[in-house]
């Protein structure tokens, strides 16, 4: 069973080398220096560059699209809640959230919060910003219902309640979808957060200005740039000479063949990639079939073979860096694997692969370019399958959601950001009807026990009952759950103080932040 381990690797670094090979006019060498007076040129004037190639908003107002998420990003926009970089959850714009009973809640505001215009966050603000929330954000309504009233008390003071028990009402506080915001003034939102954004040149450039009446005091950046630069090694490039400062979303196999005076941060996200297998029909309407595929997987392998061996395996639905108990459930059993085949009827035959009646285990793997490191798990999960037997063919579509959408679907690659909500990976993935559920799947016992975690407010009880709930993913497993990606970011060495990486991909940019000068 271990011998994929050299044909694998074999295999990845013959994609690598296709895909150089592809990229002929992107093969410049690096630069092994930075170049010092670049450097000075570059920081002189307080501008921090930030290359992407992706995490740019395609708008400027956050009652559109992902806009808020990118606002929370590069510290435009906030939210009543928020996650520290140890995943606990703890007031911001908000200066507590407390449950009077199981459906109100009292939110007390900060006081002296300004907004980019200059007027005083007030408890009608936040009605008014949950109310946008609501009537243009779909994805809200699944974090705190539309039928939600909120009250106000006093300036400072809200009252919000819902229709039924929600325990997660101070974990979706923190959800980018509830950025506070004011009416869009010529498309930008006005916002709160300690820099402002100025302008959006369309999948080229962000940029952000210090707000100087920001609440928390003065930030430590007097503009920051995004340039969204989709060719890595071109953005790799141009941090090495200087005209960018910061990249985000490092690919390890680059950050490998970074020179010695650039400094890396990287840590376990709070990410989930994950296979999606339809239940629905044949071969993963069987539930020894897809208990066995749960155990069929190395992933240490995967993260050795896409990751450079950084970042996190997965067990459960749960990744380990969000500090939610995990039962240990998805493990690398290949013999366990085996004798569930068998068991569901599918013989190896005598060129290696199972059948059942005259019918091969094959299935079609679906895949997508947006995040680099997917297809090649795909193609490892591939090879890592034939040992048992399965057949599985990798198709690498430019738009996986059109293909999950409508179902056409054997299994897919995915990926999606987590919560330390112990709510939230359940509810939006393993509930029918969620938003990630695009295979319809259904299970009773987790539908129940979502109904209690959901109604729950007591932080252990709703361990608890999320260790039921993975338990039952255990034995009824409809994901696939592979590993978190790292966080990988890169700067030059003393270029950069106050930078503290985040496990939530959410949030990059601090007050504490600023250039070296």
């Amino acid at each position: 069973m271990r011998r994929f381990g050299a044909q694998l690797l074999g295999l990845i670094l013959l994609i690598h080398l296709l895909i150089a090979c592809g990229t002929a006019s992107e093969t410049a060498q690096p630069t092994t220096s930075t170049n010092a007076a670049s450097e000075q040129t570059a920081n002189s004037n307080g501008v921090l560059r930030i290359g992407t190639g992706i995490n740019l908003p395609v708008g400027l107002n956050v009652a559109q699209g992902s806009t808020g998420y990118n606002m929370v990003t590069y510290g435009a926009g906030e939210t009543l809640m928020r996650f520290t970089v140890d995943n606990k959850l703890e007031p911001w714009l908000a200066e507590s959230v407390s449950a009077l009973d199981a459906t109100t809640w009292q939110i007390k505001l900060r006081q002296g919060v300004r907004f980019h215009d200059g007027s005083e966050l007030k408890a009608s603000d936040v009605v008014t910003s949950f109310n946008s929330s609501w009537q243009n954000l779909s994805a809200a309504k699944n974090f705190i219902p539309a039928d939600s009233k909120t009250t106000v008390i006093d300036d400072y003071t809200l009252i919000l309640s819902t229709s039924q028990a929600e325990g997660s009402v101070p974990y979706s506080l923190a959800n980018w979808n509830f950025v506070i915001h004011k009416p869009a003034v010529n498309g930008i939102s006005v916002l709160t957060g300690m820099y402002q954004p100025m302008s959006l040149e369309k999948d080229q450039e962000l940029v952000l200005e210090r707000f100087a009446n920001y609440w928390d005091g003065q930030a430590g950046l007097q503009k920051i740039s995004v340039k969204k630069i989709p060719d890595a090694n071109a953005r790799s490039l141009a941090l090495q000479s200087g005209d960018l400062d910061l990249l985000t979303n490092v690919a390890p196999d680059l950050a490998s063949g970074l020179p010695a005076d650039i400094e890396l941060q990287s840590v376990a996200g709070t990410r989930m990639h994950y296979v999606m297998l339809d239940s629905a029909y044949p071969p993963f309407d069987d539930r020894l079939v897809r208990q066995a595929m749960t155990l069929a997987i190395d992933r240490q392998a995967l993260l050795q073979a896409t990751l450079d061996g950084q970042g996190a395996v997965a067990t459960n639905l749960y990744p380990a860096s969000v500090g939610i108990e995990l039962v240990e459930a998805q493990i690398f059993d290949p013999a366990q694997a085996a004798k569930l085949l068998d068991q569901a009827g599918w013989v190896v035959g005598s060129d290696g692969m199972r059948r059942k009646n005259g019918q091969a285990l094959a299935f079609t793997l679906h895949s997508y370019p947006g995040r680099a490191e997917i297809t090649m798990m795909a193609i490892a999960i591939q090879a890592q399958l034939k040992e048992l037997g399965i057949a599985v063919e990798v198709k690498e579509v430019t738009d996986i959601g059109e293909i999950v959408e409508k179902g056409n679907f054997n299994a897919s690659m995915y990926s999606i950001g987590t919560s330390p909500d112990p709510q939230y990976t359940v509810g939006t993935t393993l509930i029918k009807g969620a938003a990630y559920n695009y295979a319809g799947y259904s299970n009773p016992a987790i539908e129940s026990a979502f109904a209690e975690l959901r109604a729950e407010q007591d932080h252990v009880k709703r361990i608890t009952i999320a260790k039921r709930i993975q338990t039952e993913v255990k034995n009824d497993p409809v994901n696939i759950y592979l590993a978190s990606p790292p966080l990988i970011t890169a700067y030059r060495k003393g270029s950069l103080s106050g930078y503290v990486p985040n496990p939530n991909d959410v949030y990059l940019i601090t007050k504490e932040l600023k250039l070296n000068q």
